[in-house]
Parts: C-alpha cells; structure tokens; sequence
C-alpha cells in the first residue's frame, strides 16, 4: 500500500507501475544500442563495418543481427552459444536480441 501511495502521487514525472518496467528496459535498451553503434563489429557475423570505432557515421552504424545460422533466436550470454563470455556474445549478435527485446518491454511498459 505504501509502494503503491508512492508510485501513484502526483508529481512533475509520474512514474506508476508501469514505469518500473518502462524506466530500467529502455535504459537498457539505449545502454545496448550505444554499446552496439559505439564498440561493437559485425565483420563475423555479416562482413560489415557497424561501429563508430570502424568509421561508420550516425546513419550507417548498427546494432547488428545474429548470422544467418542462428537465425532471431534468443542469444542469452549465459547460453550455450556465449557460455558467459561477453566479447562472444557481442560478436554472435547477441546485442541486437537484447536492445530488441529490453525495447519490446520499454514499449509495452509505455502502453
């Protein structure tokens, strides 16, 4: 009752139940496309240049897709495809599951 007093004031920003799901997906939803665009190749997965590091630009820098071999499968790092190893994870594409699925969440935590 007291969480629920609190969530539900009347303030400049409301937060309510749904903002406990939509503050910490898209902030990580934007925490992982920057992480993305910024550091992360897809040079293994597609053969592509998508950082900021490789000399990509704004609109040419991307949160790639896993290969073509794992399809749009759920890459979870402490899956059997990463085993815990986040460099790994990042080159499989497990980025773009993540910034897809935290935004997915951040959006219906919106509705």
């Amino acid at each position: 009752d007291i969480m629920d007093d609190w969530l539900r004031r009347d303030r400049f920003v409301f937060v309510g139940w749904s903002g406990l799901l939509l503050f910490p997906c898209a902030y990580f939803a934007l925490g992982g496309w920057f992480t993305g665009t910024t550091f992360v190749t897809s040079w293994y997965t597609h053969g592509l240049a998508s950082s900021y590091l490789e000399g990509c630009n704004f609109l040419t820098a991307a949160v790639s897709t896993p290969a073509n071999s794992l399809a749009h499968s759920l890459l979870l790092l402490w899956g059997p495809e990463a085993q815990g190893d986040f460099t790994r994870w990042c080159q499989l594409g497990g980025l773009w599951a993540f910034v897809a699925l935290h935004g997915a969440f951040a959006l219906i935590g919106f509705m």
